[in-house]
């Protein structure tokens, strides 16, 4: 059976929120539409300089495979965090990462928990339990990726962070939060996340409006040789993110499109939650730690990082961000 869209390639892929059947090069034109469209929508265009935010995944590789496609003229830089999680964090898949922007034009930085932050992350976990803390894994990582990305990118003058966050990882995020009784995290979400200091650059997430099994067949495509290993922490401790996920993939199946449609609605509410913050919240921008310097919650003279740190009994000891 030929493309429906060219006519003229055998189809190799079936799109169901689409009912299309589409060939190997109609297929990844059409993700890479889908995020010229939302590069467009969120103003990478008119930027300068994006910093990319990889891991090594397969989501990492189709970010920068379809950005530097389509947006030219525009400076890629990417970064590259080693958590330090024993058996899941290694150097080769480091390399080939490297490897493969490098033939893209894309400089990769590169940084770790150990060097930036001084504790890899398995050091942060085993201390919490030391202390008898209830802290995943996850939110160590979490926490500070999101710090360290962020200062990487203010040091090398980034306009945008873009990240490989896709379709799936979106709408989970919005049904996770709604499940906790949590709408203020919605101004972080959305096409237009709120704000709240000149410190936070802003961040974008190019691959919102691509399905995961999408951007696997992307990466299958192209023969890309990303890192599978899965984080051992995530079976260790299966997170409340694990479920929403497969109701999510339950729903999908009986009703294609459906996460697409979830997305817009939750969109929406994340602007009326948005419109109606900015009306509540203070006109000053949001408060610096006094241990790291980053932006922290109002309130607070600590930012969250700090003190799971000090809580744990561990020093901060912030190094330097960049190295080559």
């Amino acid at each position: 059976m030929n493309c429906d869209v060219c006519k003229v390639r055998e189809a190799e892929v079936f799109q169901p929120h689409t009912g299309r059947r589409l060939c190997k090069e109609c297929f990844i034109n059409d993700v890479r539409e889908r995020v010229r469209q939302e590069a467009e929508r969120q103003g990478l265009f008119k930027a300068r300089k994006v910093l990319l935010a990889v891991s090594g995944g397969k989501d990492s590789y189709v970010l920068a495979d379809a950005l530097a496609e389509v947006l030219k003229g525009v400076k890629l830089i990417a970064y590259n965090i080693t958590e330090g999680i024993s058996g899941y964090n290694r150097e080769e898949h480091v390399a080939k990462l490297e490897g493969f922007l490098r033939g893209r034009g894309i400089e990769l930085l590169k940084g770790s928990f150990k060097s930036q932050v001084g504790y890899t992350l398995d050091e942060m976990v085993q201390a919490s339990k030391v202390k008898g803390l209830n802290v995943s894994a996850c939110t160590f990582c979490g926490g500070f990726r999101r710090k360290l990305i962020n200062e990487v990118a203010r040091e090398v003058g980034a306009d945008f962070v873009a990240t490989g966050h896709n379709l799936d990882d979106e709408v989970q995020t919005y049904v996770i939060n709604f499940l906790r009784g949590d709408t203020s995290r919605l101004i972080r979400e959305g096409e237009e996340p709120l704000r709240l200091s000149d410190y936070f650059v802003q961040r974008v997430k190019p691959l919102r409006r691509v399905y995961e099994w999408e951007t696997t067949m992307y990466a299958y495509f192209k023969g890309y040789e990303f890192q599978e290993v899965e984080c051992p922490y995530i079976s260790q401790r299966p997170t409340l993110r694990a479920k929403v996920r497969e109701l999510l993939y339950s729903l999908e199946s009986k009703a294609p499109g459906a996460l697409l449609r979830l997305l817009e609605e939750f969109d929406r509410l994340a602007g009326e939650r948005k419109r109606e913050m900015l009306k509540a919240l203070p006109r000053h921008q949001l408060p610096r730690c006094r241990i790291c310097g980053e932006p922290t919650s109002y309130g607070r003279e600590i930012c969250k990082n700090c003190e799971l740190l000090l809580a744990s009994g561990l020093t901060p000891k912030y190094a330097s961000l960049v190295s080559r």
